[in-house]
């Protein structure tokens, strides 16, 4: 459903730890404000990037990595 999470926007190693860092920012202020549900699902979101953008990301140079097609101006 979601795809490949490889593109190369979050090749640079920074972008990907900011991204996890302000879900985890997000995830802090809900708790602050009191908002629970809101943690649990901010909270899932920040562990999914994690594992997807830190420990799983395959960089520009594996053979493995799949990026999603571009899309022509022909295709819709």
């Amino acid at each position: 459903m979601l795809g490949p999470v490889e593109h190369p926007w979050f090749d640079p190693l920074w972008r990907r730890i900011l991204l996890v860092l302000f879900c985890g920012a997000w995830a802090g202020m809900e708790y602050y404000l009191g908002n629970i549900t809101w943690v649990y699902i901010i909270g899932a979101i920040t562990g999914y990037a994690a594992w997807a953008y830190l420990i799983g990301y395959k960089g520009p140079d594996d053979p493995s990595r799949k990026t999603r097609p571009r899309m022509d101006d022909n295709d819709g």
